[in-house]
């Protein structure tokens, strides 16, 4: 542990950042969703915590870094503490803020390459640290909170994620759980139920074109013992996080063919519209991606004749993971494409965004071995923010998962249903943010307008999370 950083009790934090003991949080907004979260049922292994389930006497402890909103952090350790639990907090210094380049998506995900050091500023941001861990073990908390993208890790404590770094995006955080659960639930039913054996085809205007088999084979828990691989693809849905298209090991027969195609990924700033052509699972060629394209064309080349150990061929760049979002209320920060804001981890969770992610499957076996080996080894990302998501099942049935950004799972008469019992079902299934994109969800030409340089139009948009005139983005 380093030696000026520590943890501290509520108290100390409020005096730190000007509060005084009795007051409360500047936004009381905040406090109430900061009190459902904590007394909310906890899903474990989530990718998105559904709630941290906080009992009267335990002991919380929460870390976060000084780029979280101050309003944020104090209304979630002040609805701990009014369930009557403890809470120490440890708060990580950041540095300055700075904007988003286009190679940050390699610091982040990448590892085992020229030019990026395993400790990064990004990788900070997303990945947990390792000190805290211990410390919540050594000292026998209940609870740690800590991260923003990671699957926690359960060990004597009980883990949570904490991804709501900003004050606009920490509302999403009080969509009802239940009602999650059965968006992510019906949704789900189209993949692993009805799906079987069937047909997937995936399209989005930004140039997406791509279909897949939902192989027999996949659905067969025993495949994962080979290599020792986590079943993400399972019976059960990940909670907030879907992961439409099996993950490894992949089959020899594995058919996956098209094109992925976009202008964002986690951590990068936009970039120009790169086109990856994918053919048996594996990616083949890569067109256009401005800094982004060229870096991981490079990467591509030095990793052509390795074989990963959970793939059926040579190669880095295997499709592992189609990840769809299942939260209506989630969105875009004003600051996202600032190192403060996180890049576009937070919208690639809203209901109908998917995200793919090309590489190694994070802390898999193949990442493990490529560690040991010295090879590079990570995933990259391409996120697709209005596309159809098709299922053509075995027996002809067409389901459609996502309709033009829109997952079709809202309008399933059980789950307005149940949304009606926590109030007016067009409000709480309300998607509130919509991306602005020229050509697609607004007028203009996309190839022209916004394909070459989409950092430019959104700084000259001087588009807010809710595609409103607001402050500059990554500016």
């Amino acid at each position: 542990m380093n030696g000026n950083v520590r943890s501290e009790s509520i108290q100390t934090w409020r005096a730190r950042i000007g509060l005084s003991v009795g007051d409360p949080p500047a936004d009381s907004s905040l406090l109430a969703v900061a009190r459902h979260l904590v007394r909310e049922s906890s899903v474990p292994q989530s990718f998105v915590p559904a709630g941290y389930a906080v009992k009267p006497g335990e002991r919380v402890l929460m870390v976060v870094n000084s780029f979280y909103d101050a309003a944020v952090v104090e209304a979630i350790a002040q609805a701990v503490v009014d369930v009557g639990a403890r809470v120490d907090l440890i708060c990580i210094d950041m540095g300055p803020d700075r904007p988003l380049d286009e190679l940050d998506e390699f610091k982040g995900f990448i590892h085992n390459w020229p030019g990026i050091p395993e400790k990064n500023e990004v990788r900070g941001w997303i990945e947990r640290v390792g000190w805290v861990e211990r410390i919540a073990e050594e000292q026998k908390y209940d609870l740690l909170i800590h991260g923003v993208g990671q699957p926690p890790v359960q060990r004597t404590y009980r883990s949570e994620t904490v991804p709501w770094t900003a004050s606009e995006v920490f509302p999403s955080a009080a969509f009802p759980h239940e009602l999650w659960a059965a968006i992510d639930s019906t949704a789900w039913d189209m993949i692993w139920n009805k799906g079987r054996g069937g047909r997937v085809r995936i399209t989005d205007p930004e140039g997406t074109d791509i279909s897949f088999t939902l192989y027999d084979e996949y659905y067969d828990m025993d495949r994962y013992k080979a290599t020792g691989s986590h079943p993400f693809f399972q019976s059960k849905a990940v909670f907030g996080h879907l992961f439409a298209r099996p993950t490894p090991p992949l089959l020899r027969q594995e058919d996956a063919t098209g094109v992925v195609a976009g202008t964002t990924n986690h951590c990068s700033c936009p970039y120009p519209n790169v086109h990856a052509t994918i053919e048996g699972g594996r990616v083949v060629a890569l067109e256009g991606g401005g800094k982004y394209g060229n870096e991981w064309r490079t990467l591509m080349t030095a990793t052509q004749d390795i074989q990963y150990p959970e793939y059926p061929d040579k190669g880095l760049f295997w499709w592992w993971e189609l990840g769809i979002g299942t939260n209506p209320k989630m969105l875009r920060p004003r600051n996202a494409f600032m190192l403060a804001g996180c890049g576009t981890t937070y919208e690639r969770l809203r209901s109908g965004v998917i995200h793919f992610g090309l590489g190694t499957m994070m802390a898999g076996p193949s990442e493990r071995w490529a560690a040991q080996m010295g090879f590079p080894y990570g995933h990259l990302h391409i996120h697709n923010l209005n596309c159809t998501c098709d299922i053509t099942c075995r027996d002809g049935e067409k389901i459609k998962v996502i309709d033009h950004g829109h997952l079709t799972a809202l309008d399933d008469p059980k789950v307005i249903q149940l949304a009606a019992t926590y109030g007016d079902p067009r409000d709480l299934l309300r998607e509130v943010w919509r991306p602005s994109m020229p050509g697609i969800t607004e007028p203009g030409d996309y190839s022209k307008d916004y394909a070459p340089n989409p950092s430019a139009w959104l700084k000259s948009r001087r588009e807010s999370s809710l595609g409103q005139k607001g402050p500059v983005i990554g500016s």
